[in-house]
């Protein structure tokens, strides 16, 4: 223990990237798991994977084109098509089993080859840098001042799409700003943090909100709560018991949710 506090120094990058990977992907998790569209967003996470592997073997630049990715997997799994005959949630599983196939085609014709795969996937936070980290910095500032100016808007569609559509609000436009945001904070964070660790902050936190707390502003402090200490314990166990970090971290929100569990048998005898 005492080892990891002397040599803190070392993994401050790191641990700056897990919470601020941990802060915006919980508070976006509330309203992933309230419209459910849990499966769009391991699409969406999948598809920014692809992106990342085609930058491996064409050296162009991975966030760039994680970004391009994403938002082209948001256009498409955003849709709301109208023929009966081909569902949303089909063309949802097309993309992520074509993304996921591509991905492995790809990075199995790098040098790296299924080491790469590796990081993709459980992610290495371990080798996060000060520009991915600024750059973290600047794009989720960016989601959560869109957030802050128009919470409203997004409660709205999130809560009652419907409603708000028939309120006279744009929902259509206001539901694709949700994704866009969505989008930008998967694929700034798939690189360092990787599907498994993206994927589990943007569900787990917002369960463990709604069993607590029935009010979504609560909702949202909880999740993001829960979120930063968990990526801290995980790291910290990660480090004494030299388990690999991504795994670890999921592993300790999944323990605090199964915490959490007894608060709503609670509620409900009271």
């Amino acid at each position: 223990m005492n080892d990891f506090f002397t040599n803190i120094e070392f993994f401050k990058y790191p641990i700056i990237c897990s919470v601020l990977v941990a802060l915006v992907c919980s508070y976006l998790s509330v309203y992933i798991v309230l419209k459910r569209i849990v499966f769009v967003s391991v699409a969406v996470t999948q598809v920014s994977s692809a992106g990342i592997a085609l930058a491996f073997i064409t050296a162009l630049n991975p966030t760039l084109i994680s970004l391009i990715f994403t938002f082209l997997g948001v256009a498409i799994f955003s849709t709301r098509y109208a023929e009966r005959r081909l569902s949303n949630e089909s063309i949802i599983g097309m993309g992520f089993v074509v993304a996921s196939a591509v991905t492995i085609l790809l990075v199995s014709k790098s040098a790296k080859g299924i080491h790469e795969i590796d990081d993709l996937l459980f992610g290495n936070v371990l080798v996060a840098t000060p520009y991915q980290i600024y750059l973290m910095a600047i794009i989720i500032s960016c989601i959560f001042t869109v957030h802050i100016l128009f919470y409203k808007k997004f409660a709205s569609i999130t809560l009652d799409f419907e409603m708000a559509k028939t309120s006279g609000m744009n929902a259509r436009f206001w539901e694709l700003m949700l994704y866009l945001t969505i989008g930008a904070a998967i694929s700034i964070g798939i690189r360092t943090a990787g599907n498994l660790l993206i994927t589990s902050f943007l569900t787990i936190p917002a369960v463990n909100g709604l069993l607590i707390s029935n009010r979504m502003k609560t909702v949202f402090i909880i999740a993001m709560s829960i979120s930063v200490t968990s990526a801290c314990i995980g790291f910290f166990l990660s480090y004494v018991f030299d388990f690999p970090t991504s795994p670890c971290i999921v592993a300790t929100l999944f323990i605090i949710l199964c915490l959490t569990l007894p608060f709503r048998f609670l509620q409900r005898k009271s």
